[in-house]
């Protein structure tokens, strides 16, 4: 079982004293059976170890949980700061919601920032993975990147910058506009664009290659505790992984190439020109 002494000492392993961004990945589920702290409820957990979490971190740092709402703006069409929520962003990400964290403005990308947000507060965000995008804030401030309770192939929108950056053929630019909502009113609007993949032919990714490097980086941490999964690394050890993997092979992490290739040769362009009618 884990009780929250361990839960502290995992902090301590993955999160370090010198990091001054810390962006946090989590999916709870995976091993909320094993937690046994001083609670009266169940409900009370997630609550509990965001404030563990925000205590490490302090108010001197800041902390980024993703608020994602791909699916939500799917179906609505708008931005509601207090209500649009993707389920798996996890249940950290909606505890921090209700807690009143600052929230950036964009329709499909949006973070939840607790402890010293002066600076996030004065970027202009205008992508989601590329320049001007809170990707490329964490690359600047060589943010520590955590994985709590998943795989990294699941748990880390990092990777997808690399896409971006190289340029992969598989992808490709569209804007997203809309109105932002508080609470169901109109307060203003927001937009981003996002380096998309195609609707018609999802991908098929095999990260075992980068997962491979990120475990041999030297920045890399994980907590000792076998109970429970907990994982870092820094920005720039991605970015170096990054450019070694996709300057060299970018088709390596896609499973379904045949598929994605003849999608980009016969269908891509089509795809594209319907979009922007």
């Amino acid at each position: 079982m884990i009780e929250e002494k361990d839960f502290k000492i995992a902090l301590d392993e993955v999160i370090k004293d010198e990091d001054e961004v810390i962006v946090l990945y989590s999916g709870i589920y995976s091993f909320i059976h094993n937690l046994k702290f001083n609670l009266k409820s169940t409900k009370q957990l997630s609550n509990k170890i965001l404030k563990l979490i925000e205590k490490k971190v302090g108010k001197k740092r800041m902390l980024f949980l993703p608020s994602f709402t791909g699916k939500f703006y799917n179906k609505h069409g708008f931005y509601d700061i207090k209500k649009s929520i993707d389920d798996s962003n996890g249940v950290l990400s909606k505890t921090a919601l209700k807690n009143n964290y600052y929230r950036t403005f964009q329709p499909i990308h949006s973070y939840l920032v607790y402890g010293n947000t002066s600076n996030i507060k004065k970027l202009k965000l205008i992508s989601s993975w590329g320049k001007k995008s809170i990707l490329e804030f964490f690359s600047k401030k060589n943010a520590r990147i955590c994985n709590l309770g998943l795989p990294w192939n699941k748990g880390c929108a990092y990777l997808h910058r690399f896409e971006e950056i190289y340029n992969v053929p598989w992808r490709y630019s569209k804007k997203f506009f809309c109105d932002i909502k508080k609470n169901g009113k109109k307060i203003g609007k927001c937009s981003e664009i996002k380096f998309c993949s195609s609707i018609n032919v999802p991908l098929k990714y095999d990260y075992f290659p980068l997962i491979k490097e990120i475990e041999n980086s030297k920045s890399f941490c994980k907590s000792t505790n076998k109970d429970f999964k907990f994982e870092s690394i820094k920005a720039r050890c991605l970015n170096k992984i990054g450019k070694k993997i996709f300057s060299k092979n970018p088709w390596m992490i896609i499973k379904n190439k045949n598929q994605t290739k003849k999608w980009i040769k016969f269908e891509k362009k089509n795809e594209i020109l319907k979009l922007k009618i």
